[in-house]
């Protein structure tokens, strides 16, 4: 019983020859533009599923921890992440409760020091007592300065106080989320129910 014909053996020989030559040219070609630095810088690197990244002080102290759904890394070190979970620790007053922040992406930059945050970005912290109530800060895009401990948008921001009907809006917010202090830019509306005794 013969399976092959020689013209179909034959045949068969020489693509496997053409697809051989062909993917020997692709890894070479791959090589050089690795030797000659000449990959794009989207270039997708590395992915992941339920990623967990964790960075940390030149001290050694924890400075956030990062949790995704899932993750690219590419050339350039940049990442873009989905289904974001950050806590990011207060590392100049560990006594401080730490931020939970959470969007559905966000795109990591400056060797993992700035995030971009977009997609239902939803910031909040525990209160430590009556000085520094909880908070919870929303919007649509928010960008993160891990460095300088800078926050910044000009998107809508709503600002509430867990628990009370206490409610702020603005378009657009700069702040540093680790000393507490944020000025929203233009048009502030506020709702303030007064502490009841």
């Amino acid at each position: 019983m013969i399976f092959f014909g020689k013209r179909a053996f034959v045949s068969t020989v020489s693509l496997a020859i053409v697809v051989s030559v062909s993917g020997w040219f692709v890894i070479k070609s791959a090589e050089e533009q690795v030797l000659k630095g000449a990959i794009p810088p989207n270039f997708v690197v590395n992915t992941a599923e339920n990623l967990r990244y964790i960075k940390t002080t030149d001290k050694g102290s924890i400075a956030y921890i990062a949790d995704a759904k899932t993750a690219k890394r590419y050339q350039n070190e940049d990442a873009i992440m989905s289904d974001v979970k950050i806590r990011v620790f207060n590392t100049q007053d560990p006594s401080q409760k730490p931020w939970d922040i959470s969007s559905n992406h966000a795109k990591v930059t400056n060797n993992n020091n700035n995030v971009q945050m977009y997609g239902h970005v939803v910031m909040q912290r525990a209160g430590d007592g009556i000085n520094t109530p909880p908070i919870k800060i929303a919007s649509e895009l928010v960008n993160y300065d891990n460095n300088k401990d800078f926050i910044n948008t000009d998107k809508l921001v709503t600002i509430t106080e867990p628990g009370t009907d206490n409610i702020t809006t603005g378009v657009g917010l700069t702040g540093h989320p680790n000393q507490g202090d944020y000025q929203l830019l233009s048009n502030v509306r506020s709702y303030y129910v007064g502490n009841e005794k």
